[in-house]
């Protein structure tokens, strides 16, 4: 069975992060732990959960979180082109936020990873690191294990992405964000809109 595989943010929505439309919408400053993460200094998970932190010293509730979130905006297409995957295997690898993730799921993909916001008494608590951010591919292969998949098409828009690449038959990148993509990529899409990944995901129909 044919499967395909998408990042997120910045395919399947128009937001190149879903934690930072949380960011924007209640004034939050990441640039120190993202600074921190580069740098080596917070492992993956430390950064999560300093990123549930800055929520809670913002005061923030799982009701304005949700609320938020509820604005992320649907790439182009993005319907037409689940419906015409409806009958292959499909999975969402992602860094992004799962209750977004599982939102999109239920148009039409089967299988979701993405990292969590846990709450406790609808306070933001801590953080659930499923898809490590730098690691996608670890999440994609182990999931390959338990999955029948006779063919592969990976789908991502950054650099984080290009890792799954090494476990597909073809890999698109759409919207792509950097260069590191294009250069990895079999095919690049630089609109934002999933009509145009139709046209590819056609030739293997």
């Amino acid at each position: 069975m044919k499967l395909i595989v998408f990042d997120m943010d910045g395919v399947l929505i128009e937001e190149r992060s879903s934690w930072r439309v949380i960011h924007n919408e209640f004034k939050i400053d990441n640039s120190d732990i993202l600074k921190k993460l580069h740098e080596g200094k917070l492992s993956q998970e430390e950064f999560l959960n300093r990123e549930i932190e800055k929520m809670r010293e913002h005061g923030l509730t799982k009701k304005q979180i949700m609320e938020a979130l509820k604005r992320v905006s649907y790439m182009k297409g993005l319907d037409r082109c689940l419906n015409f995957i409806k009958n292959w295997n499909s999975a969402i690898i992602s860094g992004g936020i799962k209750c977004v993730a599982d939102k999109i799921a239920r148009k039409g993909i089967k299988h979701v990873y993405a990292n969590e916001i846990i709450f406790k008494d609808e306070i933001p608590w801590k953080g659930k690191l499923n898809v490590p951010f730098f690691n996608k591919k670890d999440v994609l292969e182990k999931f390959l294990d338990n999955v029948d998949a006779s063919f592969v098409i990976v789908v991502g828009d950054s650099k984080y992405d290009v890792s799954m690449f090494d476990f597909s038959d073809v890999s698109i990148a759409f919207n792509p964000s950097d260069e590191v993509i294009e250069q990895k990529a079999d095919f690049v899409v630089k609109s934002k809109d999933m009509n145009d990944l139709i046209k590819i995901l056609k030739n293997y129909y």
